[in-house]
């Protein structure tokens, strides 16, 4: 996967200080918001409507088929049973359990 040169920047920070946990921040850089497809495994990047990567999770940018229920404006509020939410670094699918303890080089 590669990301558009003018996409550079580092989440590390925004989510450590939302976490109620305490983790390094250090451990979080390079991870990017997204969800992943269960039964697929297909990884869908958070995004604007831009295009830009998004540093939070966002479902608007989700395929139509991942989404359960829209709000009146057409927004999606709620994701079929079997989307998850989590972070990619490089190749990888974080999901939040993973999170809560990553398996560490000694």
């Amino acid at each position: 996967m590669m990301l558009g040169q003018g996409v550079s920047f580092s989440t590390a920070a925004l989510v450590a200080d939302s976490l109620s946990w305490p983790i390094s921040p250090a451990l979080l850089v390079g991870f990017l918001p997204a969800f992943r497809h269960q039964q697929t495994g297909e990884v869908r990047l958070c995004q604007f409507i831009d295009g830009r990567v998004a540093s939070m999770h966002l479902l608007d940018s989700l395929p139509a088929d991942w989404v359960a229920v829209r709000d009146g404006r057409g927004r999606p509020t709620v994701l079929i049973a079997a989307i998850e939410a989590g972070y990619l670094r490089g190749d990888a699918f974080w999901t939040l359990g993973d999170l809560m303890h990553p398996g560490l080089d000694g």
